[in-house]
């Protein structure tokens, strides 16, 4: 956030202060010098003035003008007002660095929610997966799936076969069958029923 303009004038007056272009005791040029001086409305170097007279920079006189009361006083506006611009400057970057915790905020729940999305669709598919253990007698033992041919002849998709309790995830079509191996088969009821005639 930039200070006001007359915050920034009652800066560069007590600056000059400070530097001994004004000297205690002494006069400031008027209101409309000043005015003209830094380009701004007569106004605004009355609030300018305000500030400093408030810190006891300057006093105001009836009939006399500005005048410069004291050097201190301006070092202490002066380091008062860079820490208010220091502290100014740090809730900026904070603001930022919130507005950016906001977006990847949003863009976090975004992802979570196509993650949830995609997991459901998972989950679902394979809610709908049916378990076929290749029994002792059963004709596939020996056999690959492609010797099978599974798909072209029920419909049904082997996802996985479960062999001693390890789960073997998109079996190749040259895996070979054997005793006790489970298929998992993902299929409708009839193709299901044609999965276990074929084995």
């Amino acid at each position: 956030m930039e200070p006001a303009k007359y915050q920034e004038i009652a800066n560069e007056i007590a600056h000059s202060v400070v530097l001994g272009e004004y000297r205690e005791g002494e006069k400031i040029h008027g209101r409309s010098t000043l005015a003209g001086r830094f380009n701004v409305s007569p106004e605004t170097i009355r609030r300018a003035i305000a500030i400093l007279q408030n810190e006891d920079v300057v006093d105001v006189r009836q009939g006399v003008g500005i005048i410069v009361r004291s050097k201190l006083q301006a070092e202490k506006f002066l380091r008062s007002y860079n820490q208010k611009n220091e502290i100014q400057t740090f809730l900026g970057e904070l603001r930022k660095l919130i507005d950016n915790r906001r977006a990847i905020d949003r863009e976090i729940d975004i992802l979570l929610n196509k993650v949830q999305t995609y997991a459901d669709r998972f989950i679902s598919r394979w809610n709908d997966v049916e378990e076929i253990e290749i029994e002792k007698n059963s004709e596939a033992i020996g056999k690959s799936l492609r010797e099978l041919k599974v798909r072209e002849l029920t419909g049904a998709t082997v996802v996985g076969i479960v062999r001693n309790g390890i789960e073997n995830f998109s079996p190749g079509p040259g895996f070979v069958l054997t005793e006790g191996d489970i298929l998992l088969v993902v299929s409708s009821v009839q193709e299901q029923i044609k999965v276990r005639d074929l084995i």
